[in-house]
């Protein structure tokens, strides 16, 4: 079911790549929408019932990323548009739990590795890295719980 959920969700967020390249407006998104339109901060305090002050103070609050989604969506609705919130990883999620995965395998096979020098006993590089491999494998078609501990 993990691997299931993991792959549905990452065909979903695979659309919103691009948005990563998106930089906000330097005075803001709510101050760069209400200027496209023409609208006025009295205009926007009087359609959100609230002063013109405290539209000035919404402003300053989304840029320096001190306003709730809660604000920013009232904000958002009150000059007809829609407050879109995402979450987009910079990788597909399964190469992000490939990759802690890995740093899980190497971490043990490095432990492993250790021990087995104690006992004069070292596997080779090659093996070394088929066991690495192995275990990524293992740890991504699991996902155990604790992949995410160290």
């Amino acid at each position: 079911m993990k691997a299931m959920a993991l792959k549905q969700l990452d065909k979903t967020l695979a659309g919103m790549k691009s948005a990563l390249a998106v930089q906000p407006p330097a005075r803001g998104w709510l101050r760069a929408i209400r200027d496209a339109l023409g609208m006025s901060g009295p205009q926007l305090a009087k359609r959100m019932r609230m002063t013109k002050q405290g539209v000035a103070d919404l402003e300053k609050k989304e840029v320096s990323g001190s306003l709730s989604l809660n604000t920013l969506r009232k904000a958002a609705e009150a000059m007809d548009c829609v407050l879109v919130y995402a979450v987009v990883p910079r990788d597909s999620l399964r190469a992000i739990v490939e990759r802690q995965a890995r740093k899980l395998a190497e971490s043990d096979a490095a432990y492993t590795a250790h021990t087995m020098l104690l006992e004069d006993q070292l596997p080779s590089a090659a093996e070394r890295r088929a066991a690495v491999d192995a275990a990524t494998a293992e740890l991504v078609r699991t996902m155990p719980k604790s992949l995410w501990d160290r």
